[in-house]
This record gives structure tokens, sequence and C-alpha cells, in this order.
């Protein structure tokens, strides 16, 4: 698909998620995208998931131009949480194909994450993972520092106005640091050539959980002082007792330690992954906010288990 199309879909789904319309199923969006471009688009072909990320695109700029009405947080917040309502379901996969990709973060959560760290426009910014945008909100471009893998991805944002590198996150840092840090990378072990997974060396520390990785890499850039709000893999389960021993197993365990050794986690809070299931996800996810290098004062998560929003 030519890449102006895609800008006239975005464009287009822009407009029409700014007037309050809905889509019930992702078949009436591609349904509409087939109308705009006069050409069929069928399951299952790249046509389709273009669309997919078209309509991605579209939301984020909706939700930004949303953001930067000015309302009170408490009235922006319930206006994301219909736009979210308004959006189709993105894709369906397993908790397993979740903890093995990268998804994109409901707007609702990605903004709340942007207030609770305390991130304002004045303010530099790193995203190393950073998708379509949808954790640079309240961002200005020209203080952010961005970097997505995706070529596609990495177009969008730059049409946004963001200036993007290209590099893997788990090992890039940008050249200065930033008042605040702010991610959601992708989940699980990824494999490497010869199909074992792949493990990643951070000093003392090493792991096959890209998460933990990209977040414990990512956190060198952020200024003494500074903030990080981390959207990580959450523990399934319901029961204390279940969590508290996943969190307790060793590589998480020694991740928790490693985290919570080096910078203030101030807050730590699951939310249940049927909050973002439109996303074409059901797993839980962990929001962790931190402020500033030292030791945190809470107890390791395997001790102290994060509620369940």
């Amino acid at each position: 698909m030519p890449a102006a199309d895609i800008e006239r879909l975005i464009e287009a789904f822009s407009d029409y998620f700014l007037s309050d319309g809905q889509f019930s199923t992702i078949v009436d969006a591609r349904n509409q995208a087939a109308y705009i471009l006069d050409t069929p688009i069928n399951p299952g072909t790249s046509e389709a998931k273009l669309v997919d990320e078209a309509i991605e695109a579209a939301l984020v700029r909706t939700a930004r131009e949303i953001v930067q009405q000015g309302n009170p947080v408490d009235v922006t917040y319930q206006k994301l949480v219909q736009l979210y309502q308004n959006q189709p379901t993105l894709g369906v996969r397993s908790s397993t194909s979740v903890r093995q990709q990268a998804y994109s973060t409901p707007l609702p959560i990605a903004y709340l994450a942007t207030i609770l760290a305390g991130i304002e426009p004045q303010h530099s910014i790193y995203e190393p993972t950073a998708g379509h945008g949808a954790l640079l909100l309240n961002a200005n471009p020209h203080h952010t520092i961005v970097n997505e893998l995706n070529p596609d991805r990495a177009h969008d944002l730059r049409t946004q106005g963001f200036t993007v590198s290209q590099f893997d996150a788990v090992s890039y840092l940008p050249d200065d640091q930033v008042d605040a840090v702010i991610l959601n990378p992708p989940f699980g072990s990824i494999t490497n050539g010869s199909g074992h997974p792949r493990q990643f060396s951070l000093g003392r520390y090493r792991t096959s959980q890209i998460d933990h990785a990209i977040a414990l890499n990512a956190l060198n850039a952020m200024k003494p002082q500074g903030r990080a709000a981390l959207i990580l893999a959450g523990q399934l389960g319901e029961a204390d007792e279940v969590r508290s021993q996943s969190y307790n197993s060793r590589e998480t365990r020694a991740f928790y330690y490693t985290l919570y050794n080096q910078y203030r986690v101030t807050c730590h809070i699951s939310i249940d992954g049927s909050l973002y299931r439109k996303q074409g996800a059901n797993f839980p996810i962990d929001l962790i906010m931190i402020d500033g290098q030292g030791k945190s004062p809470l107890s390791l998560p395997a001790a102290d288990v994060p509620p369940i929003y």
C-alpha cells in the first residue's frame, strides 16, 4: 500500500474518531478503508494489517488532540476512555503470543502513566520503544528522544514531528540524559539464531526477559533526580500467594531486586489484562513509577504483592 494511501487513511480515521465515530468490529473499519481507497481489503493480507496500523496511528493523533484541549485530568481521562471504547479490537492474541511480541499501550493507560510520572511538555523525555507514540501524548517533539525499530512506525513518528533513531533498545542509549524515561517494551523472551532464548547482560545482571533488559538499559538515560514510568509484564493469577511465587521466580526476583536497589520505586501496581482487550491482549501489566536514583522505600513485590486495578 503506497505511503500516500496510508496517510489518507490515518487522516480519515482521525477525523472519524474526533467526531465520536465508533467501529463495532475491525471488519467495519476495514470496510470503511476499502471505501476510502476504492479497493478491497481482505482479511489476513498485508493490506489488512496496514489498515490496523493506520487505525492505531489515528487513535494516537486523536488522543493527542484531546490532551491538548487542556481540560482537567479527569475530563481528559474520560474522553480517552470513550475513545478507547469507540475503537475496534485490533487483533486477537493469546497470553503466550502477547508475552512474545510488542503490543500498543491502551490510550487511557498511556495517559495515566504520563500523569503519574509528572511529564510536562518542557521536560526532556526518552522513549526507547515508541511504537506510534501512545506514551508521548504530552511530549514536546523538540525535547523528546525517540527510538523505534519498526520502520513503518518510525516513519509515522517522524510525520508527527519526532526525530527517531532505529536501534536495538536493549543496548542503545542516547548521548544526553533526560528528565523522564517512559516505556512499554515487548514482553517475554526472544530466540537467537540457533533457536535458543536470547540472553541479555547488563553488568552483573543477566536475563532472558526483553522488557526487563530494555527497562534497565533505558533507565541509564535518566538524570539522577529524574522520573520514570515503566509498563512491564505482570504476573498471572488472582491470589496473592500465586502472584508472590511468580514475582519470586529466579529471573523476576533478580530483576526487581536490581530495580528496587538502584531506583526509588514509589508506586507499583498491576492492571488487569481485561482493561485493554481492544488492543488484542488479555495479559496483566505492571505500572511502575520511579522518582530518581537510590534504594526504593518499598518492599519487593514478592513480599508486598502489587494491588490489581
